[in-house]
């Protein structure tokens, strides 16, 4: 009795590796007036997603104001943004949206 099903135990910790690289920011980042800004653009543009691996949340995305598709992750992304500050740019906050990590 008390015993987890070793397959539940073993999603739980896939989901959460996969989850990880969005949780590397502490909440308060995601408070900043800049965050917030990033965070709305994520809600309200018309951001288009394709996912190259959904369990891993790892897409090709591309914003209406975006010059090209970027490839994109939980923690990382290739827009000029993410590059400048490595703080969650639209794009990671959009993939947190979907995948329920933020609202």
């Amino acid at each position: 009795m008390g015993l987890e099903d070793p397959h539940i135990l073993k999603r739980q910790k896939r989901k959460e590796r996969d989850e990880a690289p969005f949780h590397r920011w502490a909440d308060e980042v995601h408070q900043r007036p800049g965050q917030k800004e990033k965070l709305r653009q994520a809600k309200e543009e018309d951001i288009s997603v394709h996912f190259e691996s959904e369990k891993k949340c790892f897409a090709r995305m591309k914003a209406p104001d975006d010059q090209e598709e970027v490839w994109c992750g939980l923690g990382m992304c290739q827009c000029g943004t993410f590059k400048a500050d490595h703080l969650p740019c639209k794009h990671i906050y959009k993939l947190a949206l979907i995948k329920g990590l933020i609202q």
